[in-house]
C-alpha cells in the first residue's frame, strides 16, 4: 500500500489541511492536467456549452471550465451563479455548491466556504448545523510528516461514518464517491488510487461529528471545511447543501433567509454588492483588492460581452434562472391576507401564487377595477413575499359570452390586459403565469377546442405586452395538467401538448415552462412498473406519478430548451371521506395525512438533489379549508391548514423541511 499512499501524499500535502484564511485560498489545489485538448470557446461554438441559461451565467475562464468538467460538473458544483470576479486579490467564480479560486500558479482551488472569515454560521433557512468541534480539529494529523497521507485518510474514514446512531447516513460513501474516475481522467490516463485525494479536494477535513438537527430529528448533518453533508431519514438521501448560493445571498442581499441575514450582519461580505458603485462595492474598505463590478449581472448567452444591466436592489424581482423557489397557492381575495402571508412565511416559503380572474377586473373593455389586486400586492410587499399572478377566464365581452371559461376570441385583448397589469405592478409582482391547464376542455372554452398553436400565439402576444411594461417580470407558460386522457375532446395528454407547443414556437415566448404535478395515490419514487403503496387505481399511466415531470423535461431537452420548469400546482391530498359528487378525487381518501406529508418532503428533496431544472414548486394549497368544506369543494381537499388556522401534519412537515 505504500505506493498508494505516496500518490495520495503528492495530492494532499499541497492541500494544507487548514490553510490561513487571509489568503482565501481554501485548501484544495488541483493543477490542470497536461496533454488535454483545449476547450472550445463560446466564439467557436454557436451553442455555448459553458453558458447555463438556468442561472444566466457562463464559465468563461478555461481553467475554471476544465476543473468544472474534471471534478463532476453540475453534480459537484451546481450551476454558476456569478461571473468571474476578483475577491481579495484572487479571481473567483461562485457556483451553487462551491466557490472556485484561481491560484497564482494557474491552478484552481476551492474556498473553505465555512471558515471563520467566510461563512462560519450554524443556522441557515431554519436548518441548524453542528459548529466546528475544536477538539476534533486539534487532532487533525500534522502536515509534512512521513505518514501524513495515511494518517489523513485514516482521520477522514474514522470521523466520517456511514452508519451513525442506527441510521445509514452514508457520509463516508458519499464523500468518497463525489468525483468519478472517468470525469477526472477522461482519457483514462490516471491512477484510480488518486481519487481519494481528489474527493478530499471537494470536501476537506471533517470539522464536526454528525449531529441531528434539534428542530427535526429526521435530519442529520456533518460539517467539513468546504461543505455540509445532509442525511434525510425520511427519504434515505445523503447530499451536500447548496452553501455557496447562500454566500452569494450574503453578498447581494437577494434571497437571504432571515436567520442568515441576522447572523451575517457583521460580515465584511454582507450586502456589499452595488453595481452602481465603484468596483461594485458598498464598503470597499472592508474588502481590499476586490472588484465585483458586473459580478452578478447575467452574461450574454453568446459570450459576446453585451453590456450588463445595472444590478437590481435586493428587493427587485428575481430572475427566472435562480435556484428553487418555495411557493404555495392561496386564495387571498376576501380573506385575512396578513395572517395567510404569516402562515406562508412561517413555513419558510416566500412565494405566493394567486389565481386572478380577468373577468373580475375588466368587466367592460378598458375599464379596470384593481382594488382587490392592489390590496394583495401591498400586503405581499409589506411581508417581503414574491407574487405570481396566474391569469385565467376571459370576460364575456371578449368571448362572445361563452358560458365555458376560456380564452378571448381576439388574443390582443388579453395582451392589452396583461400589459396594463404589468405596468401597474412593475417591480411588485414578480411573475405572471399566462393561463392555466389549456390542455383541458373546460379551461379552453369547450370540448374539442384545445389547440397548442393557438395557445402559443396568445402567449406570445401576452408576453410581449408584459415585457414592454415590466422587462424584469418572469413570464411562465400556462401550466399543463396531467390527466391520463388524450382523446382531443376532453383533454390532450400534457406531454403530447407540450411537444405541440414547442413545434409552435414555445421556446422563444416565455421565461419558464409551467406544469402541474399530481402524484395521485402514488409515492414519489413509484412508476408504472414500480408501486410501493397499496392503493387501488391510478397506476397504469405515467401522468399519475410525480416522475411525470421528468418526461416533461425530456420534451424541453428534445427542443434544446434549458429553461426551468415551474410546477405551479404541486399536489397530493388526504381527506377522510367524499360524497359521490367528488368521487373523481377518491384517490385522496386512500392516503393518510402523514403519507402526504412524507410524499411532499421526499419529492421536494429529490428535486433539490436530482432535478436542478425545476425552478419553483407551488404547494396546492395553503388556505382553502379556512373558508370551504373539503367534503363539498375539491379545492378544500388539498388545503394544508385546518378551518381554525391550525397546521395539518402536511404544513408542519413542509415547515420543518430544509429549504
Amino acid at each position: 500500500m505504500k505506493r498508494v499512499y505516496d500518490v495520495i501524499c503528492r495530492l494532499i500535502v499541497m492541500l494544507a489541511l487548514f490553510a490561513p484564511l487571509s489568503s482565501l485560498a481554501g485548501t484544495a489545489s488541483a493543477q490542470a492536467l497536461p496533454g488535454d485538448a483545449p476547450q472550445q470557446t463560446a466564439q467557436e461554438a454557436p451553442s455555448d456549452p459553458r453558458y447555463f441559461a438556468q442561472t444566466g451565467f457562463r464559465v468563461s475562464d478555461d481553467r475554471f471550465w476544465d476543473y468544472f468538467n474534471k471534478r463532476g460538473g453540475l453534480r459537484t458544483f451546481g450551476y454558476p451563479v456569478s461571473r468571474k470576479f476578483t475577491l481579495m486579490g484572487f479571481d473567483v467564480q461562485i457556483f451553487q455548491r462551491r466557490v472556485m479560486q484561481l491560484q497564482p500558479n494557474g491552478s484552481v482551488a476551492l474556498l473553505n466556504i465555512l471558515d471563520p472569515g467566510l461563512m462560519p454560521y450554524t443556522g441557515m433557512n431554519n436548518a441548524t448545523f453542528p459548529g466546528v468541534d475544536a477538539g476534533l480539529v486539534k487532532v487533525v494529523p500534522a502536515t509534512g510528516s512521513p505518514t501524513y497521507a495515511a494518517d489523513a485518510q485514516k482521520f477522514i474514514s474514522d470521523n466520517t461514518p456511514n452508519s451513525w446512531q442506527g441510521m445509514n447516513v452514508n457520509f463516508y460513501r458519499t464523500y468518497m464517491d463525489t468525483v468519478q474516475f472517468s470525469e477526472a481522467y477522461p482519457d483514462g490516463k490516471g491512477d484510480p488510487n488518486w481519487m481519494q485525494g481528489i474527493d478530499f479536494e471537494m470536501w476537506g477535513a471533517p470539522t464536526s461529528a454528525p449531529a441531528v438537527d434539534p428542530q427535526n430529528s429526521n435530519f442529520v448533518y456533518q460539517r467539513f471545511q468546504r461543505g455540509i453533508l445532509h442525511y434525510d431519514k425520511t427519504t434515505g438521501l445523503t447530499q451536500g447543501l447548496l452553501l455557496a448560493d447562500y454566500f452569494k445571498s450574503i453578498i447581494t442581499g437577494a434571497n437571504l433567509p432571515g436567520d442568515l441575514d441576522a447572523a451575517a450582519k457583521t460580515s465584511p461580505f454582507y450586502k456589499q454588492y452595488n453595481n452602481a458603485a465603484p468596483n461594485g462595492l458598498n464598503r470597499p474598505d472592508q474588502l481590499p483588492a476586490t472588484n465585483m463590478k458586473d459580478a452578478f449581472e447575467a452574461d450574454s448567452p453568446n459570450g459576446g460581452g453585451a453590456a450588463p444591466t445595472p444590478a437590481p436592489a435586493p428587493s427587485s424581482p428575481p430572475t427566472a434562472t435562480s435556484g428553487l423557489r418555495y411557493g404555495m397557492q392561496a386564495h387571498m381575495f376576501g380573506n385575512d391576507q396578513p395572517r395567510t402571508l404569516d402562515m406562508l412565511t412561517g413555513a419558510g416559503f416566500n412565494w405566493l401564487k394567486q389565481q386572478v380572474r380577468w373577468d373580475t377586473i375588466e368587466k367592460s373593455k378598458g375599464q379596470y377595477d384593481w382594488g382587490s389586486a392592489d390590496g394583495l400586492v401591498a400586503n405581499a410587499q409589506a411581508k417581503g413575499v414574491s407574487l405570481m399572478f396566474s391569469v385565467v377566464a376571459a370576460p364575456g365581452w371578449a368571448t362572445g359570452n361563452n358560458p365555458i371559461s376560456g380564452p378571448p376570441n381576439n388574443y390582443d385583448d388579453l395582451a392589452s390586459f396583461m400589459g396594463a397589469m404589468a405596468a401597474r405592478y412593475a417591480g411588485k409582482v414578480q411573475a405572471y403565469e399566462v393561463w392555466n391547464e389549456e390542455n383541458l376542455w373546460y379551461e379552453w372554452g369547450g370540448q374539442g377546442k384545445m389547440n397548442a398553436a393557438n395557445y402559443v400565439d396568445m402567449l406570445r402576444r401576452a408576453r410581449n405586452a408584459i415585457k414592454a411594461a415590466d422587462p424584469n417580470a418572469i413570464v411562465i407558460s400556462g401550466a399543463l395538467t396531467p390527466t391520463g386522457v388524450n382523446n382531443g375532446v376532453d383533454a390532450i395528454d400534457d406531454v403530447v401538448f407540450l411537444d405541440q407547443m414547442y413545434q409552435a414556437g414555445l421556446k422563444d415566448v416565455c421565461d419558464a415552462v409551467g406544469a402541474h404535478m399530481s402524484g395521485y395515490n402514488n409515492a414519489p419514487e413509484d412508476w408504472v412498473d414500480v408501486n410501493t403503496v397499496n392503493t387501488p387505481g391510478y397506476k397504469g399511466h405515467p401522468s399519475f406519478y410525480f416522475r411525470r415531470i421528468d418526461q416533461l423535461h425530456d420534451v424541453m431537452a428534445k427542443y434544446g430548451d434549458n429553461k426551468q420548469l415551474w410546477l405551479t400546482e404541486y399536489e397530493w391530498g388526504s381527506v377522510d371521506w367524499l360524497p359521490d359528487a367528488l368521487k373523481s378525487y377518491d384517490w385522496t381518501t386512500q392516503l393518510s395525512e402523514q403519507q402526504v406529508a412524507d410524499f411532499f418532503v421526499r419529492s421536494i428533496q429529490s428535486i433539490k438533489a436530482q432535478r436542478p431544472w425545476v425552478g419553483a414548486v407551488f404547494i396546492w394549497n395553503l388556505n382553502f379549508r379556512i373558508f370551504d368544506d373539503p367534503h363539498k369543494k375539491e379545492q378544500a381537499i388539498f388545503g394544508i391548514l385546518n378551518p381554525d388556522w391550525s397546521p395539518r401534519l402536511i404544513y408542519t412537515a413542509l415547515k420543518d423541511m430544509p429549504k
